[in-house]
């Protein structure tokens, strides 16, 4: 028996970070407008059960209306199919299953070449295995300008969407919080996982992207304290909750300002967490690297620069509160609920593209690549 769907969803469903918000998200989304799911969760090597028990709330999107959750190697058709995270299938399913649809993308989640230019993932291998283990002959959806620049290198190997399917968001979960700088004293901060490589490398670069002062107070939602500790942090003066202490909303209600940096090392594919902060009204303040998915929505300086930029703040707080409102505005607009069934339809009449136009990394270096891909992984091509 062939079940039918309009559209079908494959996923691991033991991230516990930004992945699964997003396919959550997008099977919200989905349930919304009235279509048929069929939801698929696979078990990949990327991911350890011992690490990474199975996220409640991947789970309970099966109990969302027109979800139903299938079993490995069940038969089922759509008219599109999402399959996230490339490491997921790159790295290998347990799973078999006969699948078809119409359009299949596998959602990006994650950039292919870490910071240092080696690569970390072989997107061919992922769209091979998707074919094998599931018979879906897929294309590649990138989350961010970022991620589609790294995959642009692949062309014309790989076929990208001619559209990035960045995260969406239920705005009505994120409401606009108090006035911003509206006192003497302002809070600055940031919320996320408990990951070291969210953070600069350096004691001196954490301390200056968060500088508490007499007048500033700093606040963390999820901090791997003693790993900054180790680096030279010194986070005598923050008030730091671990994540769960309060809400994500409440916390961001808290805040005049959201800043976010991270190390050297990490390639942030999308950067959730500051669609977050700038839905609840915050203003945020950002990591240069950001400027490729969001562009001038934002504003964004070194860490060393941060203690400028917040005195510039504090002395145009009027700008500063329509600066906050105009990037609310533009958030809800890009990556709203409302946004989720016009692209839906592109994405369904979408050609793709094999376009190499802004890659990173020209072609024949990025096939020099795969040889220490593929000799650290112990694998063969």
């Amino acid at each position: 028996m062939v079940h039918i769907f309009d559209v079908l969803i494959v996923g691991d469903a033991r991230f516990q970070g930004g992945t699964t918000a997003a396919m959550a998200a997008d099977v919200a989304g989905f349930s919304a407008l009235g279509l048929n799911i069929g939801l698929m969760f696979v078990r990949s090597a990327y991911l350890h059960d011992s690490r990474d028990p199975p996220n409640p709330d991947a789970l309970a999107l099966a109990d969302l209306p027109g979800v139903t959750r299938l079993a490995p190697g069940t038969a089922a058709r759509a008219q599109i199919a999402f399959l996230h995270h490339p490491l997921v299938f790159f790295s290998g399913i347990e799973e078999r299953a006969s699948l078809t649809a119409e359009r299949a993308m596998l959602v990006a989640h994650h950039a292919p070449f870490r910071a240092d230019g080696s690569l970390e993932y072989d997107p061919m291998a992922a769209l091979r295995q998707i074919r094998t283990r599931l018979g879906l002959k897929a294309r590649i959806a990138p989350v961010s300008g970022t991620v589609r620049r790294q995959l642009q290198s692949f062309a014309p190997l790989v076929r990208l969407t001619s559209e990035d399917w960045p995260n969406i968001f239920d705005t009505d979960a994120w409401p606009g919080g108090p006035e911003i700088l509206s006192g003497a004293d302002i809070t600055i901060g940031r919320h996320g996982r408990v990951d070291g490589l969210k953070w600069p490398a350096t004691g001196a670069g954490i301390a200056a992207t968060l500088p508490a002062g007499a007048d500033v107070r700093v606040r963390v939602l999820g901090c791997p304290a003693v790993e900054l500790a180790r680096r030279g942090a010194d986070l005598s003066h923050w008030e730091i909750l671990e994540f769960g202490a309060e809400t994500p909303v409440a916390f961001l209600h808290s805040l005049d300002v959201f800043i976010y940096h991270y190390h050297h090392d990490l390639v942030e594919a999308f950067g959730r967490t500051v669609a977050e902060a700038a839905l609840t009204g915050r203003y945020c303040l950002l990591d240069p690297r950001l400027r490729a998915t969001f562009g001038d929505i934002f504003d964004y300086c070194t860490p060393v620069e941060v203690d400028t930029a917040l005195t510039r703040l504090r002395a145009d707080p009027v700008a500063a509160r329509h600066r906050a409102t105009h990037a609310s505005d533009a958030m809800r607009a890009r990556y709203g609920l409302d946004s989720l069934g016009a692209r839906l339809e592109r994405l369904a009449r979408d050609p793709g593209t094999l376009s190499r136009h802004g890659a990173d990394t020209p072609l024949p270096r990025t096939l020099r690549k795969f040889a220490g891909l593929y000799r650290r992984a112990g694998r063969t091509v």
